[in-house]
C-alpha cells in the first residue's frame, strides 16, 4: 500500500505543471490601454491571444470602467460556510461597480502601440455597440465547481472515479437607496450520473438542494430563511478544509446526511439571525417543526441553534455553538437504535493563522446525534485539527486527523475514529485553493461496529471553478 501511495503522489506532481499550462492561452506581453466609450473611462486589459490561419495573430481585450477595489485573489483560502457567502457578495459588488465588460480584438501589431490600439479600439466599439460580454439582466453570479476523485474505501482497496461534491448555483445580490441589502442564492449537486434535476425542491432531495435561501440585511444584522449553512457549521467550518477525509467527528454532517434536519450542518426550513461586529460574531437559529432525518414514526418539534465567534485577537479566532432538537415523542423505533432522548449537539473550535502557517481545531460533544456503520446511535466525544503550510503561493502541505469516540454506557458496538489525515495541494489559476489538484491520505485506526479494522484510504482529485 505504502508503494502505492508514493507511485500516486509521484504520478500527481508529474502532472502539476501540464495542468497549469492548459489553464487556456498565454497571455500576451502587450500593454494596457484607456478608452472614452459612452462618457467612461474603460482601462482595457488584455486577455487572451487569438492565433489566425493567416499568421496575423490578435489580441482580445476587455474594456471595463477603472475601478480602485477590483477583487484580488492572491493566496486567498477556500470559503467555507457563511465566509464563501460573504465572499461572493463581495465579487457581485465588485463587479457591479465595475459595470459592463466589452470585448474588442487588437491586432497584434497594433497592440504594441497603446495610442493605435485605443483608436482601433473606440471604432469597434461604435461599430458594434452589442459586443460586450452581458453582465446578465440581473446582478448576479453563476457558479460551477467540478470536483472528480479517483479513491478508495479503505473497505476493499479498490480505486473508483467519484463525485466528489461538484456543485453549481446563482447567487443574487441587490442594495437599496437606504443600504440595506437583499441576497437570494440557490445551489445544488451536481451529479451526471443520477436521475436528478438541478432544480429540485421536493423534501426529499435535502442533499441534493444544498442551499436555498433569501436574505435581508441592515447595517451589522442579517436576516436568513431557507437552507443555509447552520449557527453550529460556524465552528465546524474551521475544520472541515480537507479534500476528502474530514468533517467526520464534528456533528455538523451526522448519519450520512448533510446536517440539514438536525439543524447542524446546512439547516433547511430555518429561520437565522446573524450579528458581526469588528471583534465578534453571533447567530441565533430556529427550525420549527419538521420531518426526522430518518422514518421513524415521529418529527422534529423545533431545534433551537446558536453560535458565538471571538476575533479579537492578533490572528485568532475562537468560538462555541450548541445546538438542540427537540422530538415529539421517542417512539420504540428510536429506543432500538439507541436514540434515548432529544438531540444535544455542543462544539467549540480555534483558528490560528499567520503568514503561511495555519492550525485549526474543534471539540464536540453529542447526545443521540451520531451513529456507526451499523446505523446504531450513541453519545460521544469527538475532534478534529487541521494544520498547513504553504510553501509557496501554488503548493499546500496539510495534515492532522479526525478522532470520534463513544461516551454511552448503553452502546455495545466497537466503533470508533482515529485517522491521520495527510494531503498535499497544487492550487493554478488565480491561486485561492478553489482550483486544485491534491492527493489525501487517510490513515485509520479506529473500528468499525463489528471491532473491524479499516484499510488506508487514498484519494487523488481536482477542483476547478468555472465563475462569472
Amino acid at each position: 500500500m505504502h508503494k502505492i501511495i508514493i507511485a500516486l503522489l509521484l504520478a500527481t506532481l508529474s502532472i502539476l505543471p501540464l495542468i497549469a499550462e492548459e489553464g487556456g492561452s498565454p497571455i500576451p506581453d502587450v500593454p494596457e490601454f484607456s478608452v472614452t466609450y459612452e462618457g467612461e473611462v474603460l482601462l482595457c486589459s488584455p486577455v487572451e491571444l487569438i492565433k489566425k490561419k493567416t499568421l496575423k495573430n490578435h489580441v482580445k481585450y476587455q474594456c471595463q470602467r477603472k475601478y480602485s477595489d477590483q477583487k484580488s485573489h492572491q493566496n486567498q483560502e477556500e470559503a467555507h460556510g457563511h465566509e464563501e457567502t460573504q465572499r461572493l457578495k463581495k465579487d457581485l459588488k465588485n463587479k457591479i461597480d465595475q459595470g459592463t465588460v466589452y470585448s474588442v480584438e487588437i491586432p497584434l501589431y497594433a497592440a504594441h502601440r497603446p495610442e493605435r490600439a485605443r483608436i482601433l479600439a473606440e471604432q469597434q466599439l461604435k461599430d458594434n455597440p452589442y459586443g460586450k460580454y452581458l453582465r446578465m439582466i440581473l446582478p448576479a453570479k453563476l457558479y460551477i465547481s467540478l470536483r472528480p476523485q479517483l479513491a478508495n474505501s479503505g473497505d476493499d482497496g479498490q480505486m473508483e472515479l467519484r463525485n466528489a461534491g461538484s456543485r453549481g448555483g446563482f447567487f443574487y445580490y441587490h442594495q437599496f437607496s437606504n443600504d440595506m441589502e437583499m441576497m437570494f442564492q440557490y445551489e445544488a449537486k451536481i451529479d451526471l450520473e443520477d436521475d436528478i434535476s438541478f432544480i429540485n425542491t421536493s423534501e426529499a432531495s435535502q442533499s441534493n438542494r444544498r442551499l436555498g435561501y433569501f436574505a435581508l440585511k441592515s447595517g451589522d444584522n442579517t436576516l436568513i430563511m431557507g437552507k443555509y449553512w447552520s449557527a453550529y457549521y460556524d465552528i465546524a467550518s474551521f475544520t472541515d478544509r480537507y479534500m476528502a477525509y474530514g468533517a467526520q467527528s464534528s456533528g455538523a454532517f451526522n448519519s450520512g446526511t448533510d446536517g440539514s434536519f438536525s439543524g447542524t450542518g446546512r439547516a433547511y426550513k430555518m429561520l437565522q439571525a446573524r450579528t458581526s461586529k469588528e471583534t465578534y460574531d453571533g447567530t441565533i437559529q430556529v427550525q420549527l417543526r419538521h420531518d426526522t432525518l430518518s422514518d421513524l414514526n415521529t418529527s422534529y418539534n423545533y431545534t433551537v441553534a446558536g453560535s458565538f465567534i471571538y476575533s479579537g485577537w492578533e490572528d485568532i479566532k475562537a468560538g462555541v455553538s450548541i445546538d438542540y432538537a427537540k422530538f415529539d415523542h421517542i417512539t420504540p423505533d428510536m429506543l432500538n437504535i439507541g436514540i434515548d432522548g432529544n438531540e444535544l449537539s455542543s462544539i467549540a473550535g480555534l483558528s490560528y493563522k499567520k503568514e503561511k502557517y495555519a492550525v485549526n481545531a474543534v471539540l464536540s460533544y453529542t447526545k443521540n446525534h451520531m451513529s456507526d456503520d451499523n446505523g446504531t446511535y450513541f453519545d460521544g466525544m469527538g475532534a478534529e485539527l487541521y494544520m498547513s503550510y504553504d510553501i509557496d503561493e501554488s503548493f499546500r502541505l496539510a495534515g492532522g486527523g479526525n478522532w470520534l469516540i463513544p461516551r454511552d454506557k448503553n452502546y455495545e458496538g466497537e466503533f470508533s475514529i482515529k485517522d491521520i489525515i495527510l494531503s498535499v495541494q497544487y492550487t493554478f489559476g488565480q491561486k485561492i485553493f478553489d482550483d486544485l489538484v491534491y492527493l489525501e491520505v487517510s490513515f485509520p485506526n479506529g473500528k468499525l461496529a463489528d471491532g473491524e479494522n479499516r484499510d488506508v484510504s487514498v484519494a487523488v482529485g481536482l477542483r476547478y471553478l468555472l465563475d462569472h
